[in-house]
C-alpha cells in the first residue's frame, strides 16, 4: 500500500511502450500530464496551505507561463517538433523539486510524471 505522496509504480515495460509512441501521441501524454501539474498548482494556490511568498509566487507564475507556452505549440508531426513541445514545458521541470509534504509534494509527484513523459 502506498500513501498519497508516493508516485504510482509504472509497469516494467513502460520504456518499451513509450518508444512506440508517435510524436503526436507523446505530445498528447505530455499535455495531459502538464494539465495535471497545472491543476495541482492551482489547487495549492487556492488552498489554506498557500503562503504568498516571493518563491511561491514565482513557482506559480512559472507554471502558468510554461503551460501557456505549451498551449501555443502546434501538434508535432516529427521528432524536431516534439522537441518544441518539450522545450515549452522544460521550465516546469526545473522549478519543482521535492519539498514539504502535502500540496507541494503532490505537485512534485506530478512533475516527476511529466519528466518521465518527456524522455
Amino acid at each position: 500500500m502506498r500513501d498519497a505522496d508516493t508516485p504510482p509504480q509504472e509497469p516494467a515495460n513502460h520504456l518499451h511502450a513509450r518508444a512506440e509512441l508517435t510524436p503526436r501521441q507523446q505530445a498528447a501524454v505530455i499535455r495531459a500530464v502538464a494539465a495535471e501539474v497545472h491543476q495541482r498548482v492551482q489547487e495549492w494556490r487556492n488552498s489554506p496551505a498557500w503562503q504568498d511568498t516571493p518563491t511561491n509566487a514565482h513557482r506559480h507564475q512559472a507554471t502558468m507561463d510554461a503551460v501557456a507556452a505549451l498551449g501555443a505549440v502546434p501538434e508535432p508531426s516529427n521528432e524536431d517538433q516534439l522537441t518544441e513541445v518539450i522545450d515549452a514545458i522544460r521550465p516546469l521541470l526545473a522549478e519543482w523539486r521535492p519539498s514539504r509534504p502535502g500540496p507541494e509534494q503532490q505537485i512534485y509527484v506530478a512533475v516527476e510524471r511529466l519528466r518521465k513523459a518527456c524522455r
